[in-house]
């Protein structure tokens, strides 16, 4: 959300008394052999100009970026710079800054975003940063001096500003990578000054030139106000009357430049001056007039301390000297006037969709209630989104006695409750906000019950107690499908809010056909209402969904797909992509990717401690566990068990998650070889689902129990989507039948398992099922059905193949084996099967190679010794 990307990202243009300062434009081009140049004089000096005028001239793309003191964030400040960058045409299609919907708010990914993109930049780009003073903040500091010192070759910086910026240009200057323009450069020699005067239709004499000059030092200012007031009282003033150090510029200004206009263009310029950009429906807004546009181009024609914003004359902005003594004479003359043309400003803005302008222009105003108004109708939902830095500055600057004056700004208060993690609080102050509202004898309701509803949601959600997620989010939907004062976009967010909240808790109570279906819903809705960070937490509990009910490959999809967006957005470390990371991290663990399956757990942890939330922590928990438990560290999987079990949230309610920690559990003490543990637990899991009564298999047959261990097994329904608990149960069920005799149907139920594990991807069932056993009837399936060769063969692991088949009959042997088992001759089985005898025999001699046999009998002995018969 940038409201003024048009203003603070086009080059300043003069149109009226331009020099040619050709040495300067010089002095630039030969700067630009150093990554960084920085232009740096007091007020006045003609700073910008310079550079815009070298700029103008350069083929390839100049980025221009004008700084303010709102840009103190990282992510603002960026997001301001990529703007700049997309302005100038420097992000081509195939950048990866293209699709970047806003600059990450984790500093290290935001890091590694801009240097992949940055680094693919046309080469010969500049990026201008102008008003470089203007930056204060820390970690803007530390982040943008750590892209000077490691600039791509394609990019040079040109940093502008009234003060040489805390960026430790000492180590730059070391090594000679800045140039640097002073003062003293950007001096006008006579003949610029000669120039200068031309403009205003004057001619000077040599002496007056060198008089001039030297008693403004060639400030550029100083000439514009002298030139000025010559040309003002023209033929009446001489050099001589004009003070040695041009007086004060306060009073020069107001005297000269404001004198000048007429009392109604004063007034204008005084009214406007609260703004650091202008355009025509603004400043009609503030001075309450219809001839903005005009107004501000014949200023522009007219004073040189007026300047166009970009080649069209949509935005203007006034020269900072001119804006510090308009905004100075403001405050003297007219007070009392002042808040309510930032009042003026703050609703142009808002109704312009520029909510965080108008956030601004309203606390300027010190019109608490407006902001309360603003916050609960438009902007509450930037606390979860990447504006959330932003907003939190603007509530923490209403005055702590004002929060309790309105239902808006009691939600105001609320939602720095939210911020600071109290979320016990929340309630209290949400239930205070409703009963003032009820006090209120007119104006609209919906929008303060709206947002209470939602902050309570995020509060429930945060603390884990789904429940009152689904409660909550039923009476939301309710209140949005009755609502008719509240804003259409608002009402069309808030059902995809709720939906997806109402899905994901669902998800977590163990209604996973009820959530499957809000949580489609909800990421329509979203994608339909423009609020992607929702979308994206509505496909990754999809995924997460799919994951943990064994649907490798959609769960794999789903997940892929919300990543996707969300690294295209630049939001990949945030809150709302926590599922999907960990719904990858779960689909790479059944594929038996470790590696792959590690660095997805990592990235949903690190997205996770941006925002923690109770349920999510439980399932970074669990994943890790899982990963330990397949890496074999079991020490390290049962003691991050132990710590989601430990001192859980009072207001936790997550069924389906505490069974499917158990269920992880089940699987370590399986993995550890302890399944007796599991067997105590058959009476409290038998009714836990069919994943469940697997696990106790498991343990069955490990105690050497295969009859209990059939029993569990012999008619187990699972659903048809877990992929992963049904390959599980087939490799199982084709071990037990082999132990107990069973070989034909052991290879029977094994090939059904492989032929799912090739649709889905999945590995980890035959890996921790792995042995002899297993080897030996994936071989007799290899054997049997050749084209599952290179699959069985990854399935085993690579093991060594030692006293085991090593080659595969073919589909016409395996037929020729089945006839071995009869009485019939070489030429009867030819016969039946329509070939030449000599062919049977040539099969017959293949079967007894590959099975190690001298003659029939030994074949047939072999092949059924091998589950092959």
């Amino acid at each position: 959300m940038l409201p003024l990307v048009a203003a603070k990202t086009s080059r300043p243009r003069m149109i009226r008394a331009g020099v040619d300062r050709a040495h300067l434009t010089r002095l630039l081009e030969e700067a630009s052999g150093r990554p960084v140049t920085m232009v740096c004089a007091g007020a006045g000096w003609g700073k910008t100009m310079a550079v815009s005028a070298w700029a103008q001239a350069r083929r390839e793309p100049v980025a221009w970026l004008s700084l303010d003191p709102h840009d103190n964030d990282p992510q603002i400040f960026w997001a301001y710079v990529l703007a700049a960058l997309r302005v100038a045409g420097a992000v081509t299609d195939d950048n990866p800054l293209a699709d970047l919907g806003s600059v990450p708010a984790d500093d290290a990914e935001r890091g590694g975003r801009l240097a992949a993109g940055l680094a693919r930049l046309p080469s010969g780009t500049v990026l201008v940063i102008d008003d470089v003073h203007e930056i204060d903040d820390a970690d803007v500091l530390r982040e943008l001096g750590r892209l000077l010192t490691r600039l791509p070759p394609a990019l040079r910086v040109v940093l502008v500003g009234r003060a040489e910026p805390a960026l430790r240009l000492h180590r730059l200057r070391a090594a000679r990578q800045l140039a640097e323009i002073g003062a003293g450069h950007l001096s006008f020699t006579r003949d610029e000054a000669a120039d200068l005067v031309a403009g205003h239709g004057l001619t000077l004499t040599g002496e007056e030139l060198s008089t001039l000059v030297e008693r403004t030092e060639g400030w550029a200012a100083g000439l514009q106000l002298s030139a000025a007031f010559l040309a003002t009282h023209k033929g009446k003033a001489t050099i001589a009357d004009i003070a040695g150090d041009v007086r004060s510029v306060d009073d020069y200004l107001t005297e000269e430049v404001l004198a000048d206009h007429t009392r109604r263009q004063r007034r204008f310029l005084l009214q406007t001056s609260i703004c650091e950009s202008l355009c025509a429906g603004l400043v009609n807004a503030i001075t309450q007039g219809d001839d903005g546009q005009r107004t501000l181009e014949q200023m522009e024609r007219d004073n040189t301390f007026v300047l166009r914003l970009g080649a069209k004359p949509l935005w203007f902005r006034y020269h900072h000297l001119l804006r510090d003594v308009l905004r100075h004479r403001l405050s003297l003359e007219t007070p009392g006037t002042v808040p309510e043309l930032h009042r003026r400003a703050a609703r142009w803005h808002a109704a312009n969709d520029s909510v965080l302008e108008a956030l601004a222009h309203a606390v300027e105003a010190g019109d608490w209630p407006y902001v309360g108004r603003l916050v609960a109708t438009s902007a509450g939902t930037l606390m979860v989104s990447a504006h959330r830095a932003a907003l939190v500055r603007i509530l923490r600057a209403i005055p702590a006695e004002r929060l309790h004056a309105t239902p808006e700004l009691m939600i105001c208060a609320a939602l720095l409750l939210f911020h600071a993690g109290d979320y016990d609080a929340i309630p209290a102050r949400l239930d205070a906000a409703r009963t003032l509202l009820r006090t209120r004898p007119s104006g609209p309701r919906e929008p303060v019950e709206i947002m209470a509803y939602g902050l309570q949601l995020a509060a429930d959600r945060a603390a884990g107690d789904m429940p009152a997620v689904i409660a909550g989010s039923g009476r939301l939907l309710d209140l949005l499908a009755v609502a008719r004062s509240a804003p259409a976009p608002a009402l069309a967010q808030g059902r995809a809010i709720a939906l997806n909240n109402r899905g994901l808790a669902l998800m977590w109570t163990g209604r996973p056909d009820e959530a499957e279906r809000d949580l489609w819903a909800g990421s329509s809705a979203a994608r339909s209402a423009g609020v992607e960070l929702t979308e994206i937490n509505a496909t990754g509990h999809l995924a997460l969904l799919q994951a943990m009910h064994g649907s490798v490959h959609e769960a794999a999809r789903l997940a892929d797909s919300a990543v996707d967006l969300a690294d295209r957005r630049g939001w990949r470390y945030t809150l709302q992509t926590v599922a999907a990371h960990l719904a990858r991290a779960l689909a790479k663990l059944e594929r038996n990717d470790l590696a792959a399956a590690a660095h997805a757990a990592r990235d949903g942890e690190r997205a996770h401690l941006s925002d923690p939330e109770a349920a999510q922590r439980l399932v970074v928990l669990g994943v890790r566990a899982r990963l330990a438990t397949a890496r074999g560290e079991h020490a390290a999987a049962r003691e991050l068990f132990d710590e989601a079990r430990r001192d859980p949230p009072p207001r936790l309610r997550v069924p389906a998650l505490d069974t499917w920690l158990a269920l992880g559990e089940a699987q370590l003490e399986l993995a550890d070889d302890r399944p007796q543990l599991v067997e105590r637990r058959a009476p409290e899991w038998l009714p836990l689902g069919a994943a469940a009564r697997v696990c106790l298999a498991r343990a069955a047959y490990a105690l050497g129990n295969n009859r209990r261990a059939e029993v569990m097994l012999d008619g187990l329904a699972v659903p048809e989507r877990d992929t992963v608990t049904r390959a599980e149960a087939g490799v199982l069920t084709a071990l037990v039948a082999d132990a107990r005799g069973h070989g034909v149907r052991a290879t029977d139920v094994l090939a059904e398992a492989v032929t799912l594990a090739a649709e889905q991807g999945i590995r980890r069932p035959f890996t921790v099922l792995a042995s002899p056993r297993l080897d030996g009837l994936l071989q007799r399936l290899r054997m049997l059905d050749p084209a599952t060769a290179e699959l069985v063969d990854e399935l085993r692991g690579g093991r060594d193949d030692a006293g085991t088949l090593a080659e595969s009959l073919s589909a016409r042997e395996t037929e020729i084996l089945r006839y071995l088992t009869t009485m019939l001759t070489a030429a009867e089985i030819a016969g039946d099967l329509g070939l030449s005898v000599n062919t049977v025999k040539a099969h017959m001699r293949a079967v007894y190679r590959k099975l190690g046999a001298g003659r029939r009998t030994e074949a047939v002995l072999a092949a059924r010794r091998n589950g092959l018969l």
